[in-house]
């Protein structure tokens, strides 16, 4: 294979680096007091050997694109290793970015890679990397795993400071006043602090804010208070549920005395009784109707008074500005909410899913398809999604034709993927005959 390494730096490499020095992402580090961003670009090509006449398999162009990132890895490792010598404790990676590309039809493939690291004052961890374990550079201290593509580390400098709120939930028992210890008329904040933190929360007008536990439980706020609680066994469209953090939440009423379970329990007469008697808005569903013996479940509950009114547009970023001034000035006329793996996400007026790191600084962005409604019972939703537009991006528009996509920066088609590297942002399309539907970016 005919390797080509262009190594972006002002520093020389060396093998003889101490490669003990390299802390892998998630080491128990803390950074210098006045922290200094180091980063490195390598880039390796190689061709691919087919039969004349054919077009090269994918599995033929996977197995070149393997040799080639573990290269640029090394490569990186390298770079990284001799500058964590200027260093006494060494220094800790934040992020390593891998892209993969086929140049036209000339049947070479391309693997460029940058790495981003900082200086740390001590590391109480015996996660580094080494020579023997360079392939690690794009794992964390936590997980054996890597990730070849795409790899995105969040640092906190002062992690003892910066704690994220969780949600937790103690108090389960509904009334027709009150849920999870929150009665009709709280404040939001009061509200807030019962639970923690909300999974989602979408500020849909001047007097209203919707705010989300989990994935079933809905509780709206009017002139900042309390004023309504629906449960729905589908509350939320399946591509949205499948984007936010899951919180499992049994609910419970008090019978005689007697705190029952009422959700994701078969119920008995008695207990479907009670609920009928205790909330004057409340469905069932049959699991298994056609079947001999037909379970009875909670389908969907209400207090109080759920009524969305007229919601308002949400900001887009079109690239008018850098986005991390975006989401600090707009923050609060965008939705927000926990991600399945607990991290921050913004979502714009425009079908843009923009990911945060613990720093608050945009690490990535999606350009997702228009939700399907199809068995979403939350109240209002038809009225809320109204107001989302289809996805744009420094003026690439949903269902654009392919090449529509340089707009962004330099493209280029891997086997049906329209890879996308601008300065700012390097990622890719999806597209469905022709037009573009979906992509991915991260920020560079």
């Amino acid at each position: 294979m005919n390797n080509k390494v262009l190594l972006v730096s002002m520093w020389m490499l060396s093998t003889s680096a101490s490669a003990t020095q390299v802390f892998m992402k998630g080491s128990n580090c803390l950074l210098t007091e006045k922290t200094q961003q180091i980063e490195f670009v390598a880039q390796s090509s190689g061709s691919i050997y087919a039969v004349a006449g054919r077009e090269a398999s994918s599995e033929q162009v996977r197995k070149v694109a393997g040799k080639l990132s573990d290269d640029v890895k090394m490569k990186l490792f390298e770079a990284l290793s001799t500058k964590a010598q200027a260093y006494s404790y060494g220094v800790i990676v934040d992020r390593v970015v891998l892209k993969e590309r086929l140049k036209g039809t000339s049947k070479e493939v391309s693997v460029s890679g940058r790495i981003v690291a900082y200086p740390v004052t001590t590391c109480e961890t015996s996660e580094a990397i080494t020579a023997k374990n360079y392939n690690m550079i794009t794992a964390t201290s936590f997980s054996g795993k890597t990730q070849r593509i795409a790899f995105n580390v969040e640092i906190d400098p002062n992690p003892n400071v910066h704690v994220p709120k969780q949600t937790q939930v103690d108090d389960m028992v509904i009334s027709q006043k009150q849920i999870f210890g929150i009665r009709l008329g709280y404040t939001y904040t009061e509200a807030e602090k019962k639970v923690g933190r909300f999974t989602l929360v979408w500020p849909l007008n001047e007097r209203q804010k919707l705010a989300i536990i989990g994935r079933n439980h809905a509780l709206l706020f009017e002139n900042n208070l309390f004023v309504g609680y629906q449960y729905a066994f589908n509350l939320l469209p399946v591509s949205l549920a499948n984007l936010i953090n899951i919180y499992d939440i049994n609910l419970a009423i008090h019978i005689q005395d007697e705190t029952v379970e009422i959700t994701k329990v078969t119920l008995s007469e008695k207990v479907m009784m009670a609920i009928k008697n205790t909330f004057p808005s409340v469905t069932f569903y049959q699991e298994g109707k056609y079947t001999k013996e037909p379970k009875t479940k909670l389908s969907g509950l209400q207090i109080g008074e759920f009524n969305v009114t007229k919601p308002a547009a949400l900001s887009c970023y079109k690239g008018q500005i850098e986005i991390d001034e975006f989401v600090q000035h707009h923050q609060q006329s965008l939705v927000q909410w926990q991600s399945v793996d607990a991290k921050t996400v913004f979502y714009t007026g425009c079908n843009q899913l923009i990911e945060l790191n613990k720093l608050g600084k945009v690490t990535s962005l999606k350009l997702l398809e228009p939700w399907s409604l199809s068995n979403a019972n939350l109240i209002g939703l038809a009225d809320m999604t109204s107001v989302l537009s289809p996805w744009e991006f420094y003026g690439v528009h949903y269902l654009d034709p392919e090449n529509k996509a340089s707009l962004i920066g330099e493209i280029e088609d891997f086997y049906g993927t329209i890879e996308v590297t601008a300065e700012l942002w390097a990622g890719h399309f999806k597209s469905y005959d022709g037009q573009l539907v979906s992509a991915e970016f991260e920020k560079m």
